[in-house]
């Protein structure tokens, strides 16, 4: 074996790096205007804050990492890396001449301070620059919805009642004494539990089987709700961060045991089925796929103008509406966006009605393109049809980019709705910026 050379010197801990100016980051460095950014972050502090007190945050360095996390699908912890030691990240965020370094915690803050509202006006202002700029045509309009599924287990009945008793197990220990009659009856019920969860998932191979093993399981789970929420409403004061926990899993409980006999009893799944025990505002949503008839998540609408650029929205709480009143919201979200309604809209054969095709024409625009059902016809020349199904057929590419692991939109790191909402709107601003940035690049080679 070779040894090592000796040196003189020890290596040195600093170094000097040149960035290539040609890099995507050091692009969007200077494609952005972070004064107009860092005054809509200051106002956004200015809602969320109750005092303003302590020291103004580094806004202009912030930005620039939220900006890297929308090009780069990596854990907080891993961004300030990337920001320390990565030299285009530091020139994105401003700190080449600086020893400043970025705390993984003021990050993730920082991101939690801007929500869904400080990432939608971030991709409304690249959004305004590439319509500028005419990389983007707010004229033609085309639309379609998708689901953000979210990072969770396959929701099984005998998954969501294990993980309760687990969780219940936990929180009453540290809640201590105010549930001292909960813990006994856990301590007493979890080996019985245990043992029905390892029988459901590797002895029961048949429906009757798996459904008996439920329905004990069942009876086990009510009586522990039943003692918890004696507790829960016995009027003692609820302090501390493990009894509003529990408070708040006693309130999911009520509306899925109901739920869970349904499908114990009669084998269909109950309507607005609660699929998760801390994101129970999540829902099935039927998409019909082959190999993938059901997503677990949050349904999309997504708006791609001519040109590539796109921006989604949310219709209710994310729910599984239908594809007639995504198609109205669509054009009601472009309005705002822009000011006016598309000249030309397209949208598949689900937002196809008569009522619809005359509401989109109120709305102001000119050319229908909603496909129509049946044999009827478009409302729409043969010339505009064949250009509406060739860009109409690019939101779907659109939509598998953003889905694409590099933008985190599809299965964010996120642990409640409210965050995957921020995440997904992030991922959407990666797809643009790198968008803009690519245009952009392509514009300085048709000049040279």
């Amino acid at each position: 074996m070779a040894l090592r050379q000796m040196q003189l010197f020890d290596q040195s801990v600093s170094t000097l790096v040149e960035v290539d100016m040609d890099h995507e980051l050091v692009q969007m460095e200077k494609l952005i205007d972070w004064d107009r950014l860092t005054w809509m972050a200051m106002d956004l502090r200015k809602k969320r804050v109750k005092a303003i007190a302590g020291k103004e945050p580094h806004y202009r360095e912030l930005l620039g990492a939220v900006v890297l996390m929308a090009q780069r699908r990596v854990p907080y912890r891993v961004a300030a890396d990337l920001i320390a030691y990565y030299a285009p990240a530091r020139y994105l965020c401003n700190l080449m001449d600086s020893k400043w370094k970025i705390d993984p915690v003021t990050i993730c803050e920082f991101t939690q301070m801007l929500g869904e509202e400080g990432m939608r006006e971030i991709n409304k202002y690249i959004l305004e620059k590439a319509v500028a700029a005419r990389y983007a045509d707010p004229s033609f309009l085309l639309s379609d919805t998708t689901a953000q599924e979210a990072k969770i287990p396959y929701p099984t009945e005998v998954g969501l009642m294990g993980k309760y008793i687990k969780k219940v197990s936990g929180l009453v220990r540290k809640a201590r004494g105010k549930f001292a009659d909960v813990q006994k009856r856990v301590n007493k019920e979890l080996s019985k539990v245990k043992g029905l969860i390892k029988r459901a998932h590797i002895f029961s191979k048949t429906k009757e089987s798996k459904r008996k093993v439920a329905k004990k399981l069942f009876h086990i789970v009510k009586g522990v709700h039943k003692k918890l929420r004696k507790s829960v409403l016995s009027g003692k004061k609820l302090t501390g961060k493990a009894s509003l926990e529990l408070k708040r899993l006693t309130e999911v409980m009520e509306k899925l045991l109901p739920q869970m006999e349904h499908f114990i009893e009669t084998g269909f799944v109950a309507a607005k089925k609660i699929i998760h025990l801390d994101m129970e505002k999540l829902y099935s949503i039927v998409r019909g796929k082959a190999g993938k008839s059901v997503e677990f998540g949050i349904k999309w609408g997504i708006n791609r103008m001519k040109g590539g650029f796109i921006y989604g929205f949310l219709l209710g709480d994310g729910d599984h509406r239908s594809d007639k009143s995504f198609c109205m919201e669509a054009i009601r979200i472009h309005k705002k966006q822009f000011g006016k309604a598309p000249e030309t809209y397209g949208y598949d054969r689900g937002g196809y009605s008569g009522l619809n095709i005359k509401r989109t024409k109120m709305a102001g625009v000119k050319n229908v393109g909603i496909a129509p059902t049946g044999k009827k016809a478009w409302e729409i020349s043969d010339n505009l049809k064949k250009k509406v199904i060739s860009e109409r057929s690019q939101v779907e590419g659109a939509i598998g980019a953003i889905k694409n692991p590099i933008y985190g939109f599809n299965k964010p790191e996120a642990r409640s709705k409210k965050a995957m909402i921020v995440y997904g709107h992030r991922g959407i601003l990666g797809f643009n910026l790198r968008k803009l940035v690519k245009c952009e690049l392509n514009l300085v080679g048709q000049q040279a």
